[in-house]
């Protein structure tokens, strides 16, 4: 170690500031350090940043070629999801990759359940009408009550488990799919435990939840959209990827969905052409379903005292490489 640390913010728009991390920062290392926010792509890395100790990232990826090129010990991403981080490559040049666990479960619940409700209520179908001058109570019809309908989870970690219990306090019948925990561990936590063609069939509500991983890419294609119900609503929060979105614009338009909600997309920011955009019947958040005051406040400071831990050489809940500490 250096008697001066040098964080980089590789997409300190994302936040608007790095003034957050620079105090933090300040406060956990007992040496100089300087945190600087270089907006910049994957690609850029090598030629825009430099030599630095720390990468932190929200979005922007980090390749092996970006660690090589800045001598970096810690990629820090401060979010949940590390998909998009050549974790293996990190490994082997003893860099230790860090994330943030469970800082947003509560919010993503939330947001789960508030863009399945506004579908399952038709508020996108009403206002649409409302606005172009209609006033019919028929403009969203069928309608069913959540007591009738079943929410599933593709994957049932904490944020679906947190979504998992609002739907149920609604009256939804609950059921998930997760190919890594038993049957009991899905039933203490108040779902009924399916497998992936039961999971389609019997979802009302589909919420996908499943990390993005070579398995899952394209998990929910035209053959899995074509099980769900013709009035079924599908949520995505996980990542965009994970559904095949030509597959399911072609549902929307062959009305064999009644909608959709999602806060993540394949392209991020979506071009503005994307047909998605453009539906009643779809609901685009920015990406923003971890997002109270609260929980940025606990990203950020988590999101430091996580990456200075793993720049100490600390195993602590967030490192996802152990073996690089070694």
């Amino acid at each position: 170690m250096t008697d001066t640390v040098r964080a980089v913010m590789l997409d300190p728009d994302w936040f608007g500031d790095v003034d957050a991390e620079r105090r933090h920062f300040r406060e956990l290392l007992d040496r100089e350090v300087t945190v600087e926010g270089i907006d910049c792509t994957e690609a850029e890395i090598p030629g825009a940043v430099g030599e630095a100790d720390l990468l932190l990232s929200h979005y922007t990826g980090v390749s092996a070629a970006a660690m090589d090129a800045t001598g970096c010990s810690v990629v820090s991403r401060y979010a949940t999801g590390i998909d998009d981080i050549d974790v293996p490559a990190a490994t082997e040049r003893g860099v230790r990759v860090t994330r943030v666990p469970s800082y947003c479960d509560d919010e993503v619940g939330s947001h789960i359940v508030s863009l399945a409700m506004a579908l399952v209520r038709g508020l996108p179908m009403y206002d649409a009408a409302t606005e172009s001058g209609a006033w019919q109570w028929k403009d969203a019809a069928p309608i069913r009550p959540p007591e009738q309908l079943t929410f599933g989870f593709l994957a049932f970690g904490n944020k679906a488990r947190a979504a998992a219990e609002r739907a149920a306090a609604l009256g939804f019948d609950v059921c998930a799919h997760d190919p890594f925990l038993d049957d009991e561990e899905i039933t203490s936590r108040g779902a009924t435990p399916v497998g992936f063609e039961e999971l389609l069939d019997e979802s009302d509500v589909l919420s996908v939840n499943t990390p993005l991983t070579p398995d899952t890419e394209g998990m929910l294609d035209a053959d899995a959209l074509a099980r769900l119900d013709d009035d079924a609503v599908v949520v995505n929060t996980s990542r965009g990827k994970v559904i095949d979105e030509d597959a399911l614009l072609a549902a929307l338009e062959a009305d064999e969905l009644r909608g959709a909600g999602l806060d993540v997309l394949a392209e991020e920011p979506p071009a503005s052409g994307n047909p998605l955009l453009a539906r009643d019947d779809v609901i685009v958040t920015p990406h923003a379903a971890w997002y109270s005051t609260e929980s940025e406040a606990t990203l950020r400071r988590r999101g430091t005292e996580i990456a200075v831990a793993a720049y100490n050489g600390e195993h602590v809940d967030g490192v996802v490489n152990p073996d690089a500490l070694e």
